[in-house]
């Protein structure tokens, strides 16, 4: 059975560096939801950051970050968890993604859960290769993984 773990954001922020150091340094301040395995291993990660705020000081947009050290962590279950704080928690309308355009994975991933391609970036990772930028709505993020509200 697996674990959810909140209340440990700079812990497994540090743990996302040092694991995936190509990750570089994730911006603070962020939130974090993580996945544990029966055997107390991290399976993967959300990293909530670059939260975007209107005058009202309410969250319309955030940036997530998702990390994945095993493939089994992609349950409805744990994308429930993982897409229950931005939503329904801090209420925001969207929440934007950013990927090398080269990492299909993490591609296919981000068009599994729902998210569309808004943007290519040239020079989007460190100046030098293109990235990607997806969003996910809350309308439809809801609409697909929360139907009975």
């Amino acid at each position: 059975m697996t674990q959810l773990i909140f209340g440990k954001d700079e812990e497994l922020a540090r743990w996302a560096e040092a694991t995936f150091p190509e990750l570089g340094q994730i911006a603070r301040p962020l939130h974090s939801i993580g996945l544990a395995g029966d055997d107390g291993k991290m399976l993967a990660l959300a990293l909530f950051n670059n939260f975007g705020q209107n005058a009202k000081n309410e969250t319309y947009d955030l940036q997530v970050t998702f990390v994945a050290a095993s493939t089994r962590w992609a349950t409805k279950k744990s994308i429930r968890a993982f897409l229950h704080y931005p939503f329904f928690q801090i209420g925001a309308n969207r929440m934007s993604a950013l990927t090398n355009k080269s990492n299909k994975k993490a591609r296919k991933l981000l068009e599994g859960l729902g998210f569309k391609l808004e943007g290519t970036h040239p020079y989007g990772d460190e100046g030098v290769r293109p990235s990607l930028s997806y969003g996910l709505y809350r309308d439809e993020a809801v609409k697909r993984w929360f139907p009975d509200g």
